[in-house]
């Protein structure tokens, strides 16, 4: 899958009144850092970051003066009443290093399952993995397809793609297949006693008694 290619310019200017600025002109501040180097102060067009973050993988290729850049978005700050985004940090790759990134789980397979009244129930969203920037999967899936009653996927249990290692206990349960609750019958069967049937019998018995010995 080819990286998301995003346009930014160096941004020569810092400060709230500046950024206040920029957004009337429906750009944000950002900056990009990492692979040792010093921070680079940019400004985007904030159109175009929220597209780079509802597409589909986690790379993307900053061009900056010609040349390219090649980032995860490492950070983000939206403004807490009108959601719009403020402020990004882009965390530049080395494309030949393993790095650990977070991946959201993704439950398939739940409409061919039995109709046996199990509910699937997500215990685990989302995993660490460490991989290459290049191998990181838009999602780890979890088949429930064959997934019987009351049985419990684990991370050890996973799917996973090549080169991609999850950075946590194998034991970790990830999704499992719940019981669906008995409904109680025991009134409809008449096997239940009437509440207060008990207090009232154990009254009449101990009469009678009191009887027998007066």
């Amino acid at each position: 899958m080819a990286n998301y290619q995003l346009s930014v310019e160096e941004r020569t200017q810092t400060g709230k009144s500046y950024a206040r600025k920029l957004r009337t002109e429906g750009k944000i501040p950002a900056v990009i850092y990492g692979s040792g180097k010093e921070p680079t102060i940019v400004e985007v067009v904030v159109r175009d970051v929220e597209r780079a973050l509802s597409a589909q993988g986690s790379l993307i290729d900053l061009d900056l003066a010609g040349g390219r850049r090649t980032v995860l978005v490492k950070d983000m700050h939206r403004d807490p009443v009108r959601g719009t985004l403020q402020h990004v940090d882009f965390h530049e790759v080395d494309l030949t290093k393993k790095l650990e990134a977070t991946v959201p789980i993704r439950v398939v397979g739940e409409d061919q399952r039995p109709s046996d009244g199990g509910v699937v129930q997500t215990l685990l969203w989302e995993v660490t993995v460490l991989c290459l920037p290049t191998d990181i999967p838009e999602y780890i899936a979890v088949d429930v397809s064959e997934v019987e009653l009351d049985q419990t996927v684990t991370v050890a249990d996973l799917d996973l793609p090549e080169g991609i290692e999850v950075l946590a206990d194998e034991d970790e349960s990830v999704v499992k297949i719940g019981v669906p609750a008995e409904v109680d019958l025991g009134d409809e069967d008449g096997d239940a006693t009437p509440e207060g049937e008990d207090v009232a019998e154990g009254a009449d018995s101990e009469g009678a008694s009191e009887s027998e010995e007066e």
